[in-house]
């Protein structure tokens, strides 16, 4: 049975206004699922930082569970504006000439749509402040020092929230469409920021995780490697889920296309989920840390200095040992891959990295220190 509806009953538009319909409303759809989304990964998150709490980490998982909770109220406040101006758009102020595409691109001073922007630039403020520590502290324990590599990114996020102010005092203070004033449309520059520092921040992460996964993969094995360098991890640490639909809206952007609005839309609560989704990593204890890779390598030295035997240190102090001198490990006697049972326990803070001990390690097999 088709779905193509009589065509007397189709509103007096052309082909290109009804299919930028289309896409604005399914933008509206993809929105209300990527918020159920959010929804679940908010209580689940609170949840785990609350019922982790202990003396080291309360402090910080009662930080975290209050700065998720301002995202998510502005997230809230985004989805509800987003919902009503739709409504408006399709439903009250439907034949506007263009119709409700037009409408959409147009009724900017609306007080409701005046929300909506706002609420959009505070949220990507908090998300991205997030993304720039994170590269922060997994840039660390690298030779180069981290601000150093972070100085590009800080002054984008600067920038960004520059325009993003500029932007604000433009949409409220124009009685139309942005686009119609005259002089600059900070629209454009204040996407171009935020796309430019998120695609630059998931590329710096991604590529200092998989230089991890390589060092670590090559003292301890491809199975121990998976735990700490995923790709699943290389996925949530670095953004990538933000950054792909940025570019998802900036390809048919750049091209004019009203495809951009089906990723448009979303964008905002995408971001959300993918700045849930680190600190949920945090609050299960698997968040990447400044001393992470370092207490991996350690584990491993500590475990190579008992020969052909196993070493199970509990509750112990790390030594003095620097990630700059743990050196690669060569297996011999047996010929086959060490044997790991246990874990590492995660570092307790995320925003020192300290750790309180290593436990669980074992090594069935022959382990030397080999000479770099």
């Amino acid at each position: 049975m088709s779905n193509r509806v009589d065509p007397s009953w189709r509103p007096d538009e052309s082909s290109a206004d009804i299919f930028a319909e289309h896409t604005w409303l399914q933008g509206a759809f993809l929105t209300a699922i990527a918020f159920g989304m959010e929804f679940i990964l908010y209580v689940m998150t609170c949840y785990f930082l609350w019922t982790r709490r202990d003396p080291i980490n309360k402090r910080q998982n009662t930080f975290l569970m209050c700065y998720i909770s301002i995202i998510f109220v502005l997230s809230v406040l985004t989805m509800g504006s987003m919902l009503e101006f739709t409504q408006l758009s399709f439903i009250d102020g439907r034949i506007i000439p263009g119709g409700p595409a037009t409408f959409e691109n147009q009724m900017f001073s609306l007080p409701i749509d005046n929300l909506g922007n706002v609420v959009i630039v505070l949220t990507s403020w908090f998300c991205d402040i997030i993304n720039v520590w994170r590269c922060f502290v997994i840039y660390k324990p690298c030779r180069v020092p981290s601000w150093v590599v972070n100085i590009v990114p800080i002054l984008l996020y600067l920038g960004s929230v520059a325009f993003g102010i500029l932007l604000l005092k433009q949409v409220s203070a124009v009685s139309g469409s942005p686009w119609d004033a005259s002089g600059i449309n900070f629209i454009i520059p204040y996407y171009s920021m935020v796309l430019a520092l998120n695609i630059l921040v998931t590329a710096l992460i991604v590529l200092r995780l998989l230089f991890y996964r390589h060092h670590i993969v090559r003292a301890l094995g491809k199975n121990f490697g998976h735990q700490y360098a995923s790709l699943a991890t290389v996925i949530v640490e670095s953004a990538t889920i933000y950054s792909t639909f940025s570019l998802l809206f900036l390809v048919p952007f750049a091209s004019n296309s009203p495809v951009a609005q089906l990723f448009l839309q979303p964008l905002s609560t995408v971001q959300c989920v993918s700045t849930f989704l680190i600190i949920f990593r945090v609050a299960i204890g698997k968040g990447w840390s400044t001393e992470t890779y370092a207490n991996v390598m350690h584990s491993s030295f500590r475990a190579s200095e008992t020969i052909g035997g196993s070493t199970n240190p509990r509750s112990k102090k790390n030594s003095s040992l620097s990630s700059n001198a743990l050196a690669s490990y060569n297996r011999e006697g047996t010929g086959n891959e060490a044997i790991m049972l246990g874990a590492v326990k995660s570092p307790s803070n995320w925003f020192d990295g300290k750790k309180d001990s290593v436990d669980g390690i074992e090594i069935s097999t022959f382990v030397e220190r080999s000479k770099v």
